[in-house]
This record gives structure tokens, sequence and C-alpha cells, in this order.
């Protein structure tokens, strides 16, 4: 309950905030959602950098408050109440503020979990470290394992939960209010103009769905993840319709700098995106100048060059904050097992694109690529082939609405823009397939369409945008209301999920449900200095995962291959979970690490293990290990944790906690 108050009166604030500042900025109140929403998360970086996250929450919080104090004193109680009418009467910011109150309303009934696999080895454990330790993980020694995520999703979680009171429902609906306010910033449109606004926050909301490759009968996680993809395609394209609301006004074109620079945190590729929305910007502001090429010239170099900028101090700042608080070598900025620059990968990669000392590898991963834009699925309509199709149309219905001059132009060149960066993005994952992925993995296009439907979504979202804003006349808005119209008719007929966050899935969270309880009888003994190794005898790393989730300690890595003799690691290597088997012949399990009670109990004392969970037994735990435990080990004995004595202990392992049995 706290969170889902917290969180409305954090949509409350905002709100009041946007029709305050709305008034003085002379600004569409729908544009400021998404600036101020960045502008405090970027405040709390800037704390979570010096250790004092919750600091800048509170900070945060105050200073939208003082919005609305100077906003009562300035304009008075009656003119206040007015600002606030006229704002939440405009189609983008009513829809915003009703989108993200029912989702939050929504959530809080229905409690959606995270269910893909990411989401536990980083994307939703980053978050919860945040929220928990109230502190970013790569600086927390308890945290270092969700180091290698961006700070983004995290802090847009932790505006929403400060308190160190940690649920996973609210921490998904920070994330979509942070997507819908991205989507009323292309919405912004005069309230006589409601129409065109309507439609594009609706076509908006429903792009992630458009963009997509559907699996017949699966749950559909657009709105329901912590993943980064839905933050970075909205982000991207509510930057750029951010951009085009400010209408080119000296002072409002920086507040284009806010979202620019949270998209940067979101992901590593984000830098990228952030130094591609610089340059459609500058390419829009050199279109759209009327001073003559010179001077239009070094005015759009000024403004590009100044958000590129940004978002290259923003990349640094995160790089040589993680360099700093974890020295070692898995920090460093490279690519791929043999540990390249990404100087040398760029370098390399267009020499072979070139064909300059081009191998097998590259040339099999190139073909697939092409073949890949015709035939691999990444929209309801087909390929990529069909995806940009699409945009192109939305996008010469922009330019025939537009009128002549420098709208037209503008539209032109950021169309032509968008499409020269995805043939730089798309060469840049072919780099990426032959440098980073292992050979399997890069000739199969591994999460091909996740990786490009992002930019595809936010190419479509700013093109929707300009059609909305250029279309005044009636053949204009014709052109809209059919652009969304198809969207929803393709959405209709081939896209409606089977599930969603709209609907229950309990069904999704038994096995996590059964982590999850034995974890709350564990951690009434654990606390996040202790170092805990899990044992779950024929996992297949599912339920390690989850208990490296749920536990508040440290959980253990597991090692890999043949550990039977003390001392002869050579033919042992580090792992995450483990399945103990008595000889490399075993067949039971896929996954395997040979282990006798000796080395089990010598591996505890190299790896300074506090705790043994043992989640699951089997028969030959029972058989051999059994001596080593307070009251033995039987195949079908609950979960138990047990605290490790010493090597020199007589009975290594006595019971710290345990469920109970399973009645069969």
């Amino acid at each position: 309950m706290l969170q889902l108050v917290w969180g409305l009166c954090m949509l409350l604030l905002l709100t009041g905030a946007c029709a305050v500042l709305s008034r003085w900025a002379k600004l569409h109140a729908a544009l400021l959602p998404l600036p101020l929403l960045a502008g405090a998360c970027l405040l709390l970086y800037g704390f979570g950098i010096v250790g004092a996250l919750r600091i800048g929450a509170a900070l945060a919080v105050l200073l939208l408050a003082a919005v609305w104090v100077v906003g009562l004193v300035k304009l008075r109680p009656a003119g206040f109440a007015q600002a606030c009418r006229q704002a939440v009467t405009t189609p983008g910011l009513a829809l915003f503020l009703g989108g993200a109150v029912f989702l939050w309303m929504l959530f809080f009934v229905q409690q959606p979990m995270f269910t893909q696999w990411d989401e536990f080895t980083a994307w939703g454990l980053a978050p919860k470290m945040v929220v928990e330790r109230g502190a970013f993980y790569v600086a927390d020694p308890v945290n270092l394992k969700a180091s290698f995520t961006y700070p983004a999703t995290s802090l847009v979680t932790f505006l929403f939960q400060p308190f160190g009171q940690w649920a996973e429902w609210a921490c998904l609906a920070a994330l979509d209010t942070l997507a819908l306010a991205c989507v009323a910033a292309a919405a912004a449109l005069p309230r006589e103009r409601w129409y065109s606004g309507v439609l594009v926050f609706a076509a908006g909301v429903l792009l992630p769905y458009f963009f997509r490759d559907p699996t017949p009968g699966a749950y559909a996680t657009q709105y329901v993840n912590a993943m980064a993809d839905l933050p970075m395609a909205m982000l991207f394209g509510g930057t750029l319709c951010l951009y085009f609301g400010t209408e080119r006004r000296p002072k409002a074109f920086w507040l284009t700098a806010l979202p620019l620079a949270l998209l940067t945190l979101t992901k590593d590729i984000c830098f990228a995106y952030g130094l591609i929305a610089a340059f459609l910007i500058g390419l829009d502001w050199l279109a759209r100048s009327q001073n003559g090429l010179r001077k239009g010239l070094v005015s759009a170099l000024l403004h590009a060059g100044g958000l590129a900028v940004v978002a290259v101090a923003a990349f640094l700042s995160w790089s040589r904050y993680t360099a700093a608080v974890t020295p070692t070598v898995d920090t460093a900025a490279s690519v791929g097992s043999e540990g390249l620059s990404y100087g040398a990968v760029l370098a390399g990669g267009i020499k072979q694109l070139l064909g300059i000392g081009r191998d097998d590898k590259f040339a099999q991963i190139m073909a697939a690529m092409g073949d890949a834009f015709f035939t691999r699925r990444v929209c309801l309509l087909g390929g990529g082939v069909m995806a940009v199709l699409a945009i192109t149309m939305v996008a010469v219905a922009a330019w025939l609405a537009a009128e002549k001059g420098a709208p037209r132009r503008g539209i032109l060149a950021l169309h032509l823009g968008f499409a020269f960066c995805f043939a730089a993005l798309y060469a840049f994952h072919l780099i990426l397939y032959y440098y980073n992925f292992s050979d399997v993995e890069g000739l199969a296009l591994k999460d091909y369409d996740r990786y490009l439907t992002p930019y595809y979504q936010a190419w479509m979202l700013a093109m929707l945008c300009q059609l909305a804003r250029a279309a005044r006349g009636r053949l204009g808005r014709a052109a809209l209301g059919g652009a969304v119209a198809v969207v929803v008719a393709v959405f209709c007929w081939q896209g409606v999920p089977a599930a969603g966050f709209w609907t229950a899935a309990d069904s999704l969270y038994t096995l996590r449900a059964d982590v999850q309880q034995r974890a709350e009888v564990m951690n009434t003994v654990l606390d996040w200095d202790d170092r805990v190794l899990v044992l779950s005898q024929g996992d297949d790393a599912t339920r390690w995962y989850y208990y490296r989730y749920e536990l508040t300690a440290q959980v253990v890595n597991g090692f890999g291959g043949f550990y039977g003799r003390l001392g002869e690691t050579e033919d042992r290597w580090d792992s995450d979970f483990m399945n103990l088997v008595e000889s490399e012949n075993w067949t039971l399990y896929d996954y395997k690490a040979v282990c006798v009670p000796d080395t089990l109990v010598a591996y505890m004392a190299e790896k300074d293990c506090d705790y043994l969970l043992i989640d699951r037994a089997d028969d030959y735990l029972q058989r051999e290990f059994s001596p080593l435990f307070e009251g033995g080990l039987t195949n079908d004995m609950p979960a138990t944790l047990y605290h490790f004595e010493g090597e020199d202990a007589e009975v290594p392992f006595t019971i710290a906690a345990a469920t109970k049995r399973e009645v069969s």
C-alpha cells in the first residue's frame, strides 16, 4: 500500500508542477512530464555517485513540492487551480495522467512479477538492489553481481520507491509511467486539436505491440518487464518529440538534454542512440533554418554539438564511476572474450565491411544480416523491409500534410537521417555479432528482433508526431486517422496478445512463488554480509537465479567440471549453479560438477562461505554427504539452510533454518 500511495502522490506532484511550469514557460503541459521525470532521475544520479541516493530522492520531491508552493503564491489558489484545469484538459497530459493512474491501480491489485531470465540476472536484480540498499549496486560490495547494467531503470524505480521497501509491481509501474511520459510528448497538441493528440497517444501506446514478433498464446511482456528495451525505445522517440514540441525556442530547446542524458544511461548501446538523437536534431534544425546555409549550419552544429556533449558526459561519467568503484578487469570498456577495445572492434569491423581481410565467419554473418532484413519478423507486418515501408508511408503523409518550405524540408531530412543512422546501426550490430557473440549465437543472429525493434519503434513514433503536428487541414487529419487506423487494425487482426498486463498471470509465477516462500524462511537468518552456496539438485539454473534474486545475502558461484580430489583444481572451472555428481559419466543431469564430501567442505572454506542452502537433495547427497550434516540428509528433505562450522568441525553443517516438509 505504501508504494501505491507514494506513486499516486508523485503523479499528483508531477501534474501540479507541469501545470505551473506550463503557465510560466508558455509550453504545452504534455511536454513537461518527460523532462521533469528525467531531471529528477538525473538529480538522483548525481547524489547516487556520492552515495546519497535517499537524500537525492528527498530533494527531488522537495523541488517538485516547491513548484507547487511558488505556484500557489504567485498565481494565487484560484490561478493555480485554473492552471491545473487547463493542463489536465489537454489531451496529452490528461491521457498520461489517466494512463499512469490506471496502471498503478491495476498493478497494485494484480501484483505482477518478473518472468524473464534477464530480469533475474540483471535488469530486475539491479533496481531491487538499489531500492533495498539505497546505493548503486556497483558501489556496494554485496551487489557487484549486477554491475554491468546501466542505472537509468534503477533511478526511475528508486524515484517511486525511495523507502527501501521493494515491490516488483511498483518497479513495473514506474517504468511504464516513464514510457507514457514519452508518448505524452508526442501528443502535445493544442486543446482544439484533441482529435490528433488522442490518435497519436493511442498509436504510441500500441507501438511496442506493433513492433514485435508475437508468439501465439504467449504472455505479452511489453508493459510488464524491467528490461531496458521499452525505456530505450520510448526515451529515444520521446526526446525527439520533446524537441519538436519546443518549436526551436532557445531556452526550451535545452529541456531536450534531460531525457537525452537519461537515454544515454539506459543501456550500453544507448550511447549510440544518444548521439543519433543529437545528430537527427541537428539535421532537422539545419533543414528548417531560414537564415541561410552558413548561419543555419553554425546554429545546428552548436545545438546538436551541445546535446552530443551531454550524451558523452553521461556516458563517460558512468564509465569512470564504475571503473573507480570496481577496479577489476571485467569493468573495463571491452568487447568479446578477447577483451578488445571499442576502437579496435570498430576498426576491425569496418575493414571487414570494406572487404579487407574478411573471414568466413564475418561473411556468413553479413549474409545472414542481409537476409534477415527481409525474412526475420520484427513487426506485425513482417520483416524489417515492411517496417521501413510502413514508417516511410507515414513520413510521406507527414510531408504532404506539412506546409511548403522549411516544414517539408525538416520532415524529409529527418526521415532520411533516420534511414542513414539505421543503416549505420545495422552495420554496427553486424560487427557486434562477429566480435561479441559465440559462433553459434552470431550466425543465428541471437535476439535480432530485440536489438532492432526499439529503433523502429522510435522512428515510427517520431514520424507519427510529425504527421500529427503537420495535420492542420482536413486531408492531414484524415491521413493521421488512416495511419493510426492501420496500426490499430493490424494490431487487432494479428497482434492482440492472449494475455498481457491487463490479465492475471498466476500460472507464470508457480516456480517463482515456491522459491520465494523458501527464501523468506532463509532470510529470517541471513544478512547482506553472509555468503551462501546454493545447491538444488537437478536444477537448470532457474531456481539458482531465483534464489540469488530473493536471498538477502551474497550467493556464491559454484563450479563445473571435476573436483573429486583435494588440491586438484585444474579440471574445475568457475560456474554459477551446480549439480553435484559422483563421476563425469553421470547422465542424470545435463549440468554437473563432480564433487565428494571432502571437496565440498574445502570449497566452502575456499570461498569463505557462511551457509549452505540445500534446496533439493537426491540419492547421491543422501548416501555420501549425510555424515557432514546435522540430522543427515534425505532425498525428499525440505529446503534447509545449514551454517558452515568450518573444515575442522566434527559436523561441518548445522541446521540454521528449514521450511516445512511438503505433504504429497
